[in-house]
């Protein structure tokens, strides 16, 4: 059976129908529409209350990623409510009956017949005429029935009304927002559809930088970031922007980067709208807030810890002064070669006149090396990639008051010697003068090979490295100057005295000294009021500019002599002696000195005798006073002697059983009289040692004064050595040690309470023996004396018998003129 086609439903019903589809469809899109745009309202509402509180707690913008996140989460969900409220239910197929259904439930006087019809015409075709006749029956008073119906009525209009009042109260709201704060609605734009990072509009803004060392230089952070050197104090400078408000106080917050802590505190101000803060000794990189009113930095800046530019290694290329002999010398082509100076510390010490390389050595490439004095500056700079200045490479020179009287650039070729390729490494040419040389510049060479640098200034290094990091303090050097020193002449007379004969012989021994060789040395002599030296030869000179030259003739003649008889001089007259030495130095010296200088006198032989007898004189009496102590140490120990053979008694009487109340206190003023015989004894040996040596170095002193004046003859020589000087040493060398260690003896026993009568006994042996060769001594002694007072009346005599013949002529003389007188002739 064939289905009954649509055209057997009337129109009206069909027309009914398609109405109350629009409607529905029409329902769909105002509801749906509404709520959509409440959806978009509160979305646009909740950004804005969670962008203005995040900013009101931390004062920083949003996070870009958190509102794109928020934005692209937005539009999914108002395309899936897009989606869920209007697409997917207009799309959504409308069937008749369903459509019946729902006029009938809301129309019950249409008695379910729409619904029977619709649902009648799509069954299949009835069997019978009159069921067909029913139908049609139906379906007419049913198309009749619904040309009046309120379809509006259909619907429940709250959920619309609702959708409506959300949507027309949220649009509302963001139109009064954008009339009223526009820039609140800006901000919103620009922090959410144009993702802008800084799109809050505050009253504060706040610019770090950093106070740089040395000279409190301010320098800015470069995209958020600035090199700040290691273990160096950093110092924060907070500006605030100009035309926004000036907060009352600066909160800075820093974070390190290796994640060993922070920190928080409040930073000073340090005048109107500026604000500082210093972090002592810093070793690591930090990250940097900095609040204050509505602002904090959304960005941290960023310090990131680099070296400080430094010096490693200040070596010196020395050449010094050719007559110093200080260098080496190549043994092929005979130049000298530099000696290396490597500089410890903040000094070193040069040869003044040194040409010498400093070659300095940085930890890192160097864009600015600064050498400065109080006589010069000396720039090096390498300009950086990324700047367009042009590097200043200059060479200025400064006046006593410091200030620049001249500055010359430096040409390419010094550049290229002084400034390595690799910017780490620098060679600086240099000549050390003294103050006396200063090179001034507008007599000078401006622009010399080799610079003058004046010796004992002080140095002052600066380095900056590619970061702009300057050294904190600037790398101080000293060069001082060793000037050359005259050379040093230590000399003293040997054997002779200051009155001399016409033909003695002056020996003069010493040594002459200089620090880098002499080249010369003579004697030089003065003649009664002489102005000028008059120079004479050493017998051997200086040669190959020794740094110790000893006056000698020879090795068995360990002086110089200089003989006065050449001179031909008179008795009366005076002469003075000294040594003369002169050093190598080409360029400042040569220098020129004297020893000390000598006086002598020229006197006759008688009277140079009588001088040497008031010696010998002095000295008889010496030694006779040393004899006379010997004999009072002899004497003292024969009186212990007999103490301790007393003490020895009394013990012998002891142990026979005998008793005496005395003999206690006597045996302990024994042992003590003998104890201190013993000190004393040892003591007084060990001066009279001491004395005797003097005396005898005194005759040998006198017997060379013999020698050296011409005086000496076979007789007096001999007398004086083997009479004398002889047993004199015999006595020094041999006596006086035997007798002090016998004492030595003496003195132990009693320390050990023994019996020290044997060591005493061996003493006074010794001692005796010892007194008997003093007085032999002593008796030639005053046999030279009566020889030489012999000499001394002969001398006396002579002088008489002069000052006789003085007094006749003058007596002559006078008796002349009287008579002259008494002729009337006068």
């Amino acid at each position: 059976m064939n289905k009954p086609s649509q055209s057997t439903i009337p129109q009206e019903i069909t027309e009914l129908l398609n109405r109350l589809r629009g409607k529905i469809r029409r329902y769909i899109l105002l509801e749906g529409t509404a709520r959509l745009l409440a959806v978009i309202g509160v979305i646009f509402w909740a950004s804005f209350l969670v962008d203005w509180t995040y900013f009101q707690l931390s004062h920083l913008e949003l996070p870009v990623w958190f509102r794109a996140s928020f934005v692209l989460i937005s539009l999914a969900v108002i395309l899936a409510l897009a989606a869920s409220f209007l697409l997917f239910r207009l799309m959504k197929k409308m069937r008749r009956k369903a459509l019946a259904l729902v006029l009938e439930r809301r129309f019950p006087e249409l008695n379910d017949r729409l619904a029977t019809a619709i649902e009648l015409h799509e069954t299949h075709e009835p069997q019978n005429a009159l069921t067909r006749a029913m139908l049609e029956r139906t379906v007419h008073e049913v198309a009749e029935g619904s040309r009046d119906l309120p379809l509006e009525d259909v619907f429940d209009k709250r959920p619309l009304r609702r959708a409506f009042f959300f949507a027309f109260a949220l649009t509302i709201s963001i139109l009064t927002l954008a009339i009223i704060n526009q820039p609140a609605m800006a901000r919103w734009a620009k922090g959410y559809l144009e993702l802008r990072s800084d799109y809050w509009n505050r009253e504060t803004g706040l610019i770090v930088k950093v106070i740089a060392q040395p000279g409190d230089r301010i320098k800015e952070f470069h995209n958020q970031t600035y090199k700040h050197g290691l273990g160096t104090d950093l110092t924060l400078l907070v500006e605030t922007v100009d035309g926004k408000k000036i907060p009352e106080r600066v909160q800075l917050t820093y974070r390190m980067q290796n994640g060993r802590g922070g920190g928080r505190t409040v930073m000073s101000r340090m005048g109107e709208g500026r604000f500082k803060h210093t972090i002592t000794d810093l070793l690591d990189g930090i990250q940097v807030w900095v609040s204050g009113n509505d602002f904090t930095n959304p960005e941290p800046y960023l310090v990131e810890i680099v070296e400080t530019p430094v010096l490693d290694q200040i070596r010196l290329a020395c050449l010094y002064p050719e007559y110093t002999g200080l260098n080496q010398t190549d043994s092929e082509t005979g130049t000298r070669l530099p000696d290396l100076q490597t500089v410890q510390g903040t000094q070193i010490s040069l040869p003044v006149n040194t040409e010498f390389e400093m070659v300095s050595t940085a930890n890192k490439p160097i864009t600015r090396f600064s050498f400065e004095t109080d006589q010069f500056n000396l720039q090096l700079e390498q300009a950086a990639e990324d700047v367009t200045t042009t590097a200043e490479n200059f060479l200025a020179w400064k006046n006593p008051e410091g200030e620049i009287v001249q500055q010359v650039a430096l040409t390419p070729q010094l550049l290229d010697q002084m400034r390595g390729t690799d910017g780490r490494t620098f060679r600086i040419p240099f000549k050390l003068i003294t103050e006396n040389q200063e090179t001034v510049a507008s007599n000078a060479d401006p622009l010399p090979q080799v610079i003058p640098l004046i010796a004992d200034q002080p140095i002052r290094i600066y380095l900056e490295d590619a970061d702009g990091l300057l050294v904190t303090e600037p790398i101080r050097l000293s060069i001082n100057g060793i000037v050359d020193q005259p050379p040093k002449v230590d000399t003293r007379l040997t054997g002779i005295g200051k009155s001399i004969t016409r033909k003695a012989t002056i020996p003069i021994e010493g040594m002459i000294t200089d620090d880098y060789g002499i080249q010369a040395a003579r004697f030089d002599f003065l003649v009664d009021q002489d102005k000028n030296f008059r120079p004479r030869p050493f017998r051997k000179k200086p040669s190959d500019r020794p740094k110790e030259f000893t006056l000698q003739r020879s090795n068995d003649e360990i002086w110089e002599r200089f003989e006065v008889l050449p001179l031909d001089l008179k008795v009366g007259q005076k002469i003075n002696l000294t040594v003369q030495a002169e050093d190598a130095d080409n360029l400042s010296g040569p220098h020129q000195v004297h020893g000390e200088t000598y006086h002598f006198e020229i006197v006759t032989d008688e009277e140079l005798l009588s001088i040497l007898y008031s010696k010998e004189l002095n000295l008889r009496k010496r030694f006779e006073q040393i004899h006379k102590e010997v004999s009072q140490t002899r004497d003292d120990l024969a009186q212990r002697v007999e103490q301790l053979k007393q003490a020895q008694t009394i013990k012998n009487k002891q142990k026979q059983g005998q008793s005496d109340p005395r003999w206690s206190e006597t045996l302990t003023e024994i042992q003590n009289a003998v104890a201190v015989s013993a000190d004393r004894s040892l003591y007084g040996t060990r001066k009279n040692a001491t004395e005797t040596a003097s005396i005898v170095e005194s005759f040998y002193d006198i017997r060379e004064e013999l020698v050296n004046n011409g005086v000496a003859t076979a007789q007096i020589l001999g007398r004086i050595d083997d009479k004398i000087l002889k047993p004199l040493t015999i006595i020094h060398e041999q006596d006086f040690p035997s007798v002090d260690q016998r004492l030595g003896l003496y003195r132990l026993a009693m320390e050990k309470n023994s019996d020290p009568l044997a060591e005493i006994q061996s003493s006074i042996e010794l001692l005796d023996a010892m007194l008997v060769r003093m007085k032999s001594v002593l008796n030639e002694m005053q046999d030279l004396l009566e020889f030489h007072e012999a000499i001394e009346m002969l001398k006396n005599l002579i002088e008489r018998e002069k000052e006789l013949s003085e007094e006749t002529k003058k007596f002559r003389k006078n008796k002349l003129l009287d008579r002259l007188k008494g002729l009337g002739l006068e």
